[in-house]
């Protein structure tokens, strides 16, 4: 054996284990949304809600999630882990430093927001927060008595319900007259009827801001676990929650349920 097949041979045996623990060495798993949740005060059931939307983002095997129940004194350096906030919170005012934590986040860094329910209603004191959620329960606002009722999806090109029917939603309590702002795009809309002491008009639903670098998702759907457990819920909130940490939808659709013909429509176009 010459000397330069010598070489050869003992490079191939070095070599050999670090190749054969390459070929043995699993594919990583691709990194999970991490997804923070404002919680802690709610004029409504946050006790039941917050861990029941944890628990529906986290059955997807996309997301990782975790629960403050004070956001007050949250900072942009409790922020830097986490690919968008779920706000769930309606009470006090978080403070200047947190909004200011919350308005870099998603406008400058590019971060996601996602807005449900009563969580609109708070931080009147703040015009920022107004802009940046697209729509808030301000004066004029009200709901009738719960009901179900058809959503109507307006926008069938955006990542969130590209492919997404219209559907029946379950019993809630149906926010009319909100003060909608133009920063807000209207994905999904529904007929409030006078008949459970609506407005008799179409309210928006659902909305999406671009806001700054940053993307906001909204839904006024969420009054309780007995409104979330509709799969119509659980594909908004999903979908919106990674289209708001990512800027795109991957999640699949599921079953969702027909538009029920009983229920009152508008008579508009």
């Amino acid at each position: 054996m010459t000397r330069q097949m010598l070489v050869g041979l003992l490079v191939l045996l070095v070599a050999a284990p670090a190749l054969a623990g390459q070929r043995r060495r699993k594919p990583e798993k691709p990194k999970k949304i991490q997804v923070l949740v404002f919680s802690g005060q709610n004029n409504h059931n946050w006790r039941a809600t917050t861990p029941y939307m944890k628990e529906v983002l986290e059955r997807t095997g996309k997301f990782e999630v975790r629960v403050t129940d004070e956001p007050r004194g949250i900072t942009a350096d409790s922020l830097k882990y986490y690919d968008a906030i779920l706000d769930n919170y309606n009470g006090p005012a978080w403070g200047k430093a947190t909004e200011e934590a919350v308005t870099t986040f998603i406008k400058d860094q590019g971060r996601g927001f996602v807005v449900i329910h009563a969580a609109n209603n708070c931080h009147r004191h703040w015009p920022e927060f107004e802009k940046m959620i697209g729509g808030a329960w301000r004066r004029g606002a009200g709901h009738g008595s719960r009901h179900r009722f058809n959503i109507r999806i307006v926008d069938r090109e955006h990542p969130i319900t590209k492919g997404m029917p219209d559907f029946c939603h379950a019993i809630e309590e149906f926010y009319h007259r909100m003060t909608m702002y133009d920063t807000a795009h209207v994905i999904a809309q529904a007929f409030s009827t006078k008949k459970h002491r609506g407005t008799d008009k179409i309210e928006p639903i659902a909305w999406v801001v671009d806001y700054g670098k940053g993307r906001v998702f909204q839904t006024v759907l969420g009054h309780d676990v007995a409104a979330m457990k509709g799969t119509g819920f659980h594909a908004l909130l999903a979908r919106g929650t990674e289209w708001a940490a990512t800027g795109q939808v991957t999640l699949p659709l599921p079953k969702l349920e027909p538009p029920n013909d009983d229920l009152p429509e508008s008579p508009e176009p």
